[in-house]
C-alpha cells in the first residue's frame, strides 16, 4: 500500500489526477485481489479521484456512512445486554 496510497496522495496534492487516479485504482485491486470485500475511503478528495460510475467504487464504502453503520450496530448490541 505505501507504494501506491501514498504516491497516489501526493500525485493529488500536485494536481495530478491521471496519476493520483491510476495509482488509486491499483490500490484498490491489489485489496480486492487479497479478498478485502470493501474498502472504507476516508478522504472525500480520493472519493473524487475516480469517475462516479467506475465499478471499482462499489467496493468502496463511505467513512461517514460506515461510522453511522458502526454506531447503530453497537447500540442495538449494547441494547440486548441490559
Amino acid at each position: 500500500m505505501e507504494h501506491t496510497v501514498i504516491p497516489a496522495t501526493e500525485a493529488l496534492s500536485r494536481k495530478d489526477m491521471e496519476g493520483a487516479c491510476n495509482l488509486l485504482r491499483i490500490a484498490l485491486q491489489v485489496l480486492l485481489v487479497r479478498a478485502v470485500n470493501f474498502v472504507i475511503l476516508a478522504s472525500d478528495e480520493m472519493r473524487d479521484v475516480l469517475p462516479h460510475d467506475d465499478p471499482l467504487l462499489k467496493k468502496c464504502i463511505d467513512p461517514m456512512d460506515a461510522l453511522a453503520r458502526s454506531t447503530i450496530k453497537w447500540v442495538r448490541s449494547s441494547g440486548d445486554n441490559t
